[in-house]
């Protein structure tokens, strides 16, 4: 057993659910319109750490540090339930949330266990060096990019406040903009891996 992959899954999900959770923290001026500069700024970290990308990069994640295909599955949907406990009860903890919240989110947490496991798997098959690893490592930067589109982000209503339309665009920019590097970056590093060996890699690491 990789303890030290495990243990790395644990903090990360932890962490990423403690990020999270203090992304929704809104203050009374925020509400009032009186901080309306802090509300985009928090707005802005709440659509970045709360992003599917990320999410499903935190499973994808967790199975290539515990590197076997079974266990990485596992670490997956773990990595996943995870964060959405820690994020919904330390909440809960706090009085962020109504006592209902689990019944609220059930949805969530069928989505890590439906999800998770999938995902894991793609961070195992990451760590290959041929055509697999290569597709594999590309999911979560092609999610990046694709994000912001789907989501509309960069098509807010008119209705909505400035804080709402700043937070969508840079929220948005910045899935993008992470989401091309990393794909150029997986796509530069293939080549010149081929480029020193002299052909296609097919071994796993």
């Amino acid at each position: 057993m990789n303890r030290r992959g495990w243990s790395l899954v644990i903090v990360a999900a932890t962490a990423l659910a403690l990020v999270s959770l203090a992304s929704n923290v809104t203050t009374l001026s925020q509400l009032e319109g009186k901080a309306d500069t802090l509300l985009a700024g928090r707005l802005t970290l709440s659509q970045l750490v709360n992003a599917g990308t990320v999410w499903a990069g935190l499973a994808v994640i967790s199975g290539w540090l515990v590197r076997r295909p079974a266990s990485a599955v596992a670490a997956g949907i773990v990595a996943l339930l995870t964060a959405c406990v820690v994020h919904y009860g330390m909440g809960l903890a706090f009085g962020m949330f109504d006592p209902d919240v689990w019944t609220a989110n059930l949805y969530w947490l069928l989505a890590a266990m439906v999800m998770g496991g999938p995902l894991g798997l793609v961070g195992a098959i990451a760590r290959r060096l041929d055509w697999w690893g290569i597709a594999a490592r590309l999911v979560v930067p092609i999610g990046a990019v694709l994000e912001p589109f789907v989501l509309g982000r960069f098509t807010t209503p008119a209705i909505l406040p400035w804080p709402n339309h700043m937070a969508n665009a840079i929220s948005g920019l910045a899935l993008l903009t992470v989401g091309v590097v990393g794909c150029f970056y997986v796509l530069v590093a293939n080549r010149r891996r081929q480029a020193t060996h002299g052909r296609p890699a097919t071994a796993e690491s």
